[in-house]
């Protein structure tokens, strides 16, 4: 009867050594979910960080302002705020005096326009940027208008 030597016995052997596949199989095992937790936390990193926001829908920076109409009676009032695409929101007759602090993004120039109803007698408009007089204007007369419009200035740091 041939013997075989240690070597030819290892190859010929198609099975594995006691202990080889349960060890693998942790390892294969560990790795596996190694990957997965690598790969759950990227997705959560990724969809919870803000700087994916594209800059067109981020928030514009904005200045506080404040529209004041005084007078007597009533008036149509329009002006500008954030929530307006530059078009404006009118109040139509809005009872006088009134007053409105909104905010008004960077670049865009706040307005407030007045017209006065048939029986108008006088009113006044004043447009305050950051708590500071921008602009005043009067209107007098039946339609009598006035409008106040200035830039936002930069702030002081």
């Amino acid at each position: 009867m041939p013997t075989a030597t240690t070597a030819e016995a290892e190859t010929d052997n198609p099975h594995p050594p006691p202990g080889f596949l349960p060890r693998h199989r942790r390892i294969l095992t560990a790795a596996l979910t190694a990957t997965a937790l690598a790969a759950a936390a990227l997705l959560g990193y990724t969809l919870t960080r803000d700087d994916d926001t594209p800059p067109e829908q981020r928030p514009a920076p904005t200045a506080p302002v404040t529209y004041t109409v005084d007078g007597e009676g009533t008036a149509q009032i329009t002006y500008l705020a954030q929530s307006t695409t530059g078009a404006g929101t009118t109040v139509q007759a809005a009872a006088l005096p009134w007053r409105k602090s909104v905010r008004v993004p960077l670049g865009q120039t706040p307005t407030i326009t007045l017209v006065l109803p048939d029986d108008g007698s006088e009113a006044t408009c004043t447009l305050a940027i950051r708590g500071n007089l921008a602009q005043r204007s009067t209107a007098t007369g039946p339609h009598g208008r006035a409008t106040c419009s200035a830039d936002i200035p930069r702030q002081n740091r």
